[in-house]
């Protein structure tokens, strides 16, 4: 018997089908992003549920998307390349930010040399002044979009709730068109935002 969309959020909320049914939200920026590509990236997204990320995944069992839980970046980056070849299409890969897209360099870089169409989304912490906190732009080491950015054909911080679902089309065009992967880093408090 398989899962429908109802029951596997509820699963992967913790809350029966009924009280799923009973409380469902407005949209948030994060399933406002995943619904603008849902159609053109592939259905099974990789990826290591952490506290900055969990509104990415929760809105991919929300738009029908199947996260495959793994347990490392580097596994669920890895994942993710191995998709995007077998398949030939963009694929997602959820990951927090700063360690998290640390651990899938390697998996990012044989994206790159492979030409891929990996679309690394990482969930940040939290954005104070002009930088990100955990992605070190400014607080905390090398700042993850620099790193990433020799890697990718393109690599954004998504500060802004009104950038992110443009950011994100933008990424999975560039990923599917150049065969290359991708980088979007995105705050937590940004993912959470109400959607207009």
């Amino acid at each position: 018997m398989s899962m429908g969309k109802k029951s596997r959020l509820a699963v992967s909320t913790g809350l029966s089908v009924e009280a799923s049914r009973s409380t469902a939200r407005p949209p948030n920026i994060a399933t406002a992003a995943l619904a603008a590509v849902v159609g053109e990236v592939h259905p099974l997204v990789p990826a290591v549920a952490g506290g900055n990320d969990m509104p990415f995944i929760e809105a991919a069992y929300r738009v029908g998307l199947t996260p495959i839980h793994t347990r490392s970046e580097s596994g669920a980056a890895f994942a993710a390349n191995g998709i995007a070849w077998e398949s030939g299409r963009p694929t997602l890969c959820l990951v927090i930010t700063s360690v998290g897209v640390y651990g899938a360099l390697q998996a990012l870089y044989a994206a790159s040399v492979n030409r891929r169409p990996v679309v690394l989304l990482s969930g940040e912490v939290g954005a104070t002044g002009w930088g990100a906190v955990q992605a070190g732009d400014g607080w905390d080491g090398p700042s993850v979009v620099e790193v990433t950015r020799p890697l990718t054909a393109w690599s954004f911080h998504a500060a802004a709730p009104d950038l992110v679902v443009r950011a994100l089309r933008r990424a999975v065009a560039l990923a599917r068109d150049r065969r290359m992967p991708v980088h979007l880093n995105v705050p937590l408090a940004v993912q959470k935002a109400a959607a207009s």
